[in-house]
């Protein structure tokens, strides 16, 4: 019986735990992704896991312990990283003898967890949840290449965070020891916080999310046999509808530049809200912008933002030129070295300018943040009328049609946000 089924075209080894052994062994059953799309492949694999579930369960029997996901999922994990499927030593004994000095000769100054696993004797020390954790991080270098603190930082927390929820909801429990009913349990702990704080279901979502790159990441590296899929199977959180930020209206974005309480702030964080509301700019693109970036000698003042190996852009269609009109242009006379306080430190002047803008009252309502003035830049520009594609090119979105020519020149999207600030004005 070669004990097979298949998901999403991917085999599984399926058994169901024989009534006698439910004493040692009390789960309803046993499944193990064979990692393959090939019938042939699986019916093979298949066989090697049935003996080894036997051995297993000889072993519980013999010892009269019960069942213990990492003593057998780690011992298989060591024998995979070494090419060969793990058998217990009273099966090792009696293989053939080639494949007997295979292992043996490839045992040559490994160290004793190595052969312990190839000889089918005892298991290395399981990894937990906060071990995959750490271990996700030296495998996620490339995620992080020269990226500045700050950006790292606003990466990594979401991760930490998700993963410090998961102990916090279930227990630093082994990896391999990990279920789908631990994770349902994580997403009932994320259902009682969405109803008793008024939370958003996305930032359990997000939980959700990160945490399956962490175990997934983690697993197929070190070769678990995790069954990803399985364990966060219909675990999203139905979200009836997003909370956006809204835009500000042009009376509202008046108030809030001409209000004197503005003077209580630092200078570069002052002329960032003028800058913020002439541009449509992302925050991290004016904080990210270098002397060299800002072109007041030109014909048309413009600034231009550039994919830099230090600071990477969202997407590669930010990557524009931007004309500068009114007070933008004042902004960087007196900035000509830019907002250099917070380079690399975006979220520290968004913090700033956020808490200021809320205890001054100068924001409409919890909807409105910083962020409201990108929005109402391409309302305005929406407004006029301007072409899709001077649109796209001024916020640095995708163009849908196929690109063909150089695309807006600076003037043509200097006049249509003249044209758009002029009809707000």
């Amino acid at each position: 019986m070669m004990r097979l089924i298949k998901v999403r075209d991917y085999y599984y080894y399926n058994r169901r735990i024989p009534e006698e052994m439910r004493e040692f062994d009390s789960r309803h059953n046993i499944r193990v992704s064979l990692k393959t799309d090939s019938k042939a492949i699986a019916a093979k694999r298949a066989a090697v896991f049935n003996e080894q579930v036997e051995a297993y369960w000889y072993e519980l029997v013999k010892g009269r312990v019960q069942h213990d996901n990492r003593r057998f999922a780690q011992t298989v994990k060591i024998a995979r990283q070494l090419g060969f499927s793990y058998e217990p030593m009273s099966v090792v004994a009696n293989l053939p003898i080639i494949e007997l000095v295979e292992r043996i000769l490839a045992l040559k100054d490994a160290p004793l967890p190595q052969v312990e696993a190839v000889l089918g004797a005892k298991p290395i020390p399981a990894m937990t949840v906060k071990d995959a954790l750490k271990k996700y991080w030296e495998l996620s270098k490339d995620k992080t290449l020269n990226k500045p603190l700050d950006k790292i930082r606003k990466w990594e927390n979401p991760r930490k965070r998700a993963v410090a929820n998961f102990v916090k909801a279930v227990g630093n429990k082994q990896l391999t020891a990990v279920t789908h009913e631990d994770i349902v349990a994580f997403r009932d702990w994320w259902l009682g916080r969405i109803h008793k704080d008024n939370m958003n279901p996305d930032t359990a979502n997000k939980d959700f999310i990160h945490l399956k790159v962490v175990f997934e990441t983690v697993s197929d590296h070190l070769k678990l046999g995790l069954d990803i899929a399985h364990l966060f199977k219909k675990i999203k959180i139905k979200v009836r509808h997003k909370q956006t930020r809204l835009p500000l209206s042009t009376e509202q974005i008046k108030t809030i530049l001409e209000s004197p309480k503005l003077d209580l702030l630092n200078e570069q964080a002052k002329w960032f809200l003028f800058v913020a509301a002439a541009t449509g700019a992302r925050p991290s693109e004016l904080t990210g912008l270098l002397p060299c970036d800002i072109n007041l000698q030109h014909d048309i003042p413009h600034i231009s933002i550039k994919d830099r190996k230090e600071r990477e852009l969202k997407t590669p269609h930010s990557e524009r030129e931007i004309p500068l009109i009114g007070n933008a242009v004042t902004a960087f006379k007196a900035l000509p070295d830019g907002f250099s306080r917070y380079r690399d430190k975006t979220d520290s002047l968004t913090g700033l300018l956020n808490k200021f803008l809320r205890e001054h009252g100068l924001l409409p309502s919890e909807r409105h943040s910083l962020y409201s003035f990108r929005h109402s830049f391409q309302d305005r520009l929406l407004a006029v009328n301007a072409p899709d594609k001077v649109q796209a090119e001024l916020m640095g979105h995708k163009f849908q049609r196929p690109k063909y020519g150089d695309g807006a020149s600076l003037k043509q999207k200097r006049d249509w946000m003249v044209k758009a600030d002029n009809k707000h004005g």
